[in-house]
Order: structure tokens, then sequence, then C-alpha cells
């Protein structure tokens, strides 16, 4: 089973390039203004300019306005949408194209409980971070709170990087994972080596 590798936190034309012939199966742009990896539709437009729309695109919200969701995909129609706010599923699942939902892991019962919560959801985004820290931080979750019978569903984020990903897929092969500061130079810049060598690490478990 290949194992699905989203590269999140993308930035730039030349970012987004290397991430895609290293072999990443989505480039995750960040639409949250909070975020300092936030990419603005002009910058969105020219990466579209350069590369085209012949990939598949993640962008990440937080709490956005229709408005804000339909922008994007004005842009990349391709898209699966990722929401890590407290958006309502009936939100997640108006704008006819598949969605992920974002969830911050602290125990289990409240994982399944905003996992059922979210039953249309294409995959669950598993991520450290609390209602005031919607993910980005860079930081692991406790792995054995995966649930295993639903792994065909989960994305792994949350700390990720060529240092610990065999331990992740060591413990749990899950549906895909998701890396940002865990293949960056400096925050919002990408290092081409570090996501080759993750990219390559994941490959070595399909």
């Amino acid at each position: 089973m290949s194992i699905f590798i989203k590269i999140c936190g993308v930035t730039n034309l030349k970012d987004a390039k290397a991430s895609l012939r290293k072999g990443a199966d989505a480039i995750g742009f960040i639409q949250s203004k909070k975020s300092e990896r936030f990419v603005t539709l002009e910058t969105l437009k020219g990466i579209k300019n350069g590369i085209g729309t012949n990939f598949l695109t993640i962008p990440v919200f937080v709490n956005p306005s229709t408005e804000e969701v339909e922008n994007f995909l004005n842009i990349f129609p391709n898209s699966i949408l990722q929401f890590h706010g407290d958006e309502e599923e009936e939100f997640c699942k108006s704008f006819d194209t598949r969605y992920i939902k974002a969830i911050n892991v602290s125990n289990q019962e409240d994982l399944m409980n905003d996992i059922n919560t979210y039953e249309d959801s294409y995959a669950y985004l598993l991520d450290s971070g609390d209602s005031q820290n919607r993910g980005g931080t860079g930081e692991t979750f406790d792995w054995k709170l995966i649930p295993k019978l639903l792994s065909n569903k989960i994305i792994v984020a949350g700390g990720l990087d060529s240092n610990n990903i065999n331990v992740l897929l060591d413990t749990i092969i899950p549906f895909g994972v998701d890396v940002s500061s865990g293949v960056e130079s400096k925050k919002g810049v990408k290092d081409h080596s570090k996501i080759d060598k993750f990219i390559k690490l994941v490959k070595k478990y399909e």
C-alpha cells in the first residue's frame, strides 16, 4: 500500500516544484492569515502560472468564510479542502468537494467523538495542538492513540521529520503523512534535500 505524502506549508513556486519532483502526492497551502506560512491569492496564482493545476492541492483553513474557500477553488479546483477550526460538518460538505477534518489529539475518547462528528470526511488529519494552537506546532502527539481500525483514513501530522518517521511507521502505517517544519531550512522555506530524504524514508514502507 502506498502512503499518501503531503508537503505542507509551501509558500513559493520553487518549493512547490521541488516537492512534486521529489514525489509528494499533494501540496498544502496555508490559508489562515495568522500563520507565518500564509499564502496570498496572488502568490497562488503565480504558482499556478508556473506549474499549472495538474496536481493535488490541499488548502488549510481555520474557520474560513465561504468566499475564502471559493476563492481558492477558483485557482486550484483540483483540491481536497482541509479544515483546522471549529467548522460544522455541513459547512465542510457544502463545497461539493472532498474534505479533510483536522483533529488535535489529546485523548482517545475526544478523538473518537470528533471522528464520529465528521463521518463524511475523506480523511482525518491528526495533529498536536489545542483550541488555541490549531496545529503547526512542530510537536508530535502520542501515536499510540491512533485508532488502528481507522488507520486507512488517518493522516498523521505534527513534528514529523526524517529522524522520527521510521518510529511512526514502525508503530502504525496510516493512510498518509503530513510534513512541514520537518523539511524546512527556516520557517516557510523548504530544504529540498530534507524533502527528498523524508519521502525516500516513507517509500521504504510501501
